[in-house]
């Protein structure tokens, strides 16, 4: 173990996790505050530390994994998403959750959607199942029904791959389809496309999709027109242009993907007044967006500021904010 990754020594771990999460609850700084979880993050356990979501439900946090140990400091990983995802959902929804990873998407719908709802989380790595199955489980959370595969364009099996640079941060949630030269990682998983699994699952109407599948998004969709064509989900999704085009794809093929179904597209940013309606993709390097078909919930568009999400996602926190945990 090198010495930048070692624990830190034991008195000093615990005032240092609590100094980090009461920043977290203020919601400011959070830059300043991504850059101290990163730098001093993995030395602040030797085991993985429970936390609790926005919504009473607990979750494990292996403080080793990028996602993981900021969801423990920061409340959420990507407040303003995870915000805005719950504010799209109503009781009895059925929301599909592709790239599960250890749940926190999955988990947050699974109690706006209530018992007459349904969600479907989609993780094709080993390691993040286990954790996923692990959290719904010390939930109970029976509306959730996870699956061991990825989304795709047809029901087959692919092969992923884990980059070094992203191996070396700890991102079990970077895993892709195998074909960079700087794999150092691969596993085999199963893949469907999401109509065979709906026909399959019996789903009689979709509702939310939520999609981060570093750059598979065109692929999934496209084993997606049934679902698409008759229930018009809206999704939120990842929009990258270096993980689309390691696909062979690109941004223009992503819209003109959602475009054949009518959908527009709301940009998601830090600030609401920073969000909004894109004409196209077009010069997007990178951005959260929301595809949709009709207008967007006016609680999405309008009624929150800057602050809100981030404060938001450490709100569950109140009961143990001075935890030693």
């Amino acid at each position: 173990m090198s010495r930048t990754n070692r624990p830190l020594p034991a008195p000093i771990r615990t005032p240092i996790r609590w100094i980090l999460r009461r920043w977290a609850a203020t919601g400011r700084k959070s830059a300043r505050l991504y850059r101290l979880v990163e730098r001093l993050g993995p030395r602040l356990a030797t085991r993985p530390m429970r936390s609790r979501l926005p919504n009473g439900c607990v979750i494990g946090c292996d403080l080793s994994d990028f996602i993981e140990r900021h969801i423990y400091f920061e409340g959420l990983w990507d407040a303003v998403e995870a915000f805005l995802f719950t504010r799209l959902l109503e009781p009895g929804m059925t929301v599909i959750d592709a790239g599960a990873n250890v749940g926190e998407f999955s988990i947050l719908a699974a109690t706006a959607v209530g018992p007459g709802g349904s969600v479907h989380s989609f993780e094709p790595v080993e390691r993040n199942f286990a954790r996923l199955r692990a959290n719904l489980a010390a939930n109970h959370l029976s509306n959730v029904h996870p699956a061991r595969a990825a989304l795709w364009n047809e029901d087959t099996e692919l092969t992923l791959g884990l980059r070094s640079d992203l191996d070396a941060r700890g991102n079990q949630g970077g895993w892709t389809i195998a074909r960079q030269a700087e794999d150092v990682a691969r596993v085999a998983t199963p893949a469907v496309r999401l109509d065979t699994y709906a026909a399959r699952a019996g789903l009689k109407r979709v509702d939310v999709i939520k999609m981060d599948i570093q750059g598979a998004e065109p692929f999934a969709l496209a084993g997606a027109h049934e679902l698409l064509e008759a229930h018009h989900p809206a999704i939120l999704t990842e929009v990258q242009e270096s993980s689309l085009a390691a696909m062979g794809s690109g941004v223009r093929d992503l819209w003109e993907e959602a475009r054949r179904f009518g959908y527009a597209a709301w940009r998601i940013d830090g600030s609401p007044r920073r969000c909004g309606p894109l004409a196209s993709f077009d010069g997007v390097d990178y951005a959260n967006v929301i595809l949709h078909r009709g207008a967007l919930p006016a609680r999405v568009t309008g009624g929150w500021e800057r602050r809100t999400p981030k404060r938001w996602a450490c709100s569950g926190w109140r009961l143990s904010l001075f935890s030693r945990n």
